[in-house]
């Protein structure tokens, strides 16, 4: 038998990637705003964002994402009276159907936040940058990727993004599959859930099996599996992450702040803080103000 190979066709290709950004916001954040010949999707991750997009001034809310055209004007801050993070892709695209779903705010779903956050992931194996800075003019590559093909993996799983994306606008139901790599079951959301709601109040790895009726092995498992570290840990990123909203929030003192994400005292909060982000709690709101200066 002749076997005939069938050459692929391939409708949407994300050419090149300018920028990949996990960006925390101050309250006060703004800057004077760009346009440029790429493609740039903002994605609220946390809080809300004000945007401008030509000439309109738009609201996102978190889990809300917004697809800047080519040439298009564009700023942003945060909204309200809290502080917010976003991710921000930028890349090259001759995507037609792209400007369907561009230039207005779409509603997204587990599967977008899915596919962005293993973006950032990749992203991080694959360069050298810090992902927090606004304003990069090139990713920089590390002299060896950690693991075989990052890249190609950014390429991937952003194009699925926005074939997902806009296969949302042409409401189908048909939507690409992108694997889950921390998909969580119900126990682990009840989990996470109750977590959140504690931050600050002390609880245990006891406590956590006696409330969700699991063993201890079964917790750690479920934990290893799912994030590959323990129920613990997971606690404390959550309480570290939760203490930079609020200092970036610029209304509490740290004192105030460690009470809030249930660490023991002042002393505990600022050692356990410089150990995750290798800075204390007030060097970090001065790298924040100085990024915030960079921009204005």
């Amino acid at each position: 038998m002749n076997y005939i190979a069938t050459k692929l066709h391939q409708e949407l290709f994300v050419n090149s990637i300018i920028s990949i950004h996990y960006f925390e916001y101050t309250r006060d954040f703004q800057y004077a705003g760009e346009s440029h010949d790429f493609w740039e999707m903002i994605f609220c991750d946390k809080g809300e964002l004000k945007i401008v997009a030509g000439d309109r001034e738009l609201i996102l809310k978190r889990g809300e994402a917004f697809i800047h055209p080519p040439c298009q004007f564009h700023n942003v801050k945060a909204h309200g009276d809290s502080s917010a993070n976003s991710i921000i892709l930028s890349f090259y695209s001759d995507t037609e159907q792209l400007y369907e779903a561009s230039d207005k705010v779409i509603s997204t779903d587990s599967y977008v936040a899915s596919a962005l956050f293993s973006i950032l992931r990749e992203a991080k194996i694959s360069f050298e940058d810090d992902l927090g800075k606004l304003h990069v003019a090139r990713l920089i590559r590390k002299d060896r990727a950690e693991l075989f093909a990052s890249e190609q993996i950014i390429q991937n799983y952003a194009e699925l993004l926005l074939i997902h994306i806009i296969r949302q606008e042409q409401n189908t139901n048909a939507f690409p599959e992108i694997p889950h790599q921390n998909e969580k079951n119900g126990l682990m959301d009840g989990i996470i859930n109750y977590m959140h709601e504690n931050l600050g109040n002390k609880i245990t790895f006891s406590d956590l099996t006696k409330k969700f009726s699991v063993s201890p092995t079964t917790l750690k498992k479920l934990f290893d599996k799912t994030y590959s570290h323990g129920a613990m840990e997971h606690l404390t990123r959550m309480r570290i992450e939760r203490s930079k909203e609020l200092l970036r929030d610029g209304r509490y003192s740290c004192t105030d702040i460690a009470s809030l994400c249930g660490f023991c005292s002042v002393h505990h909060f600022s050692g356990v803080f410089r150990k995750y982000e290798a800075m204390s709690p007030t060097e970090y709101i001065k790298s924040i103000k100085s990024m915030l200066e960079e921009t204005t």
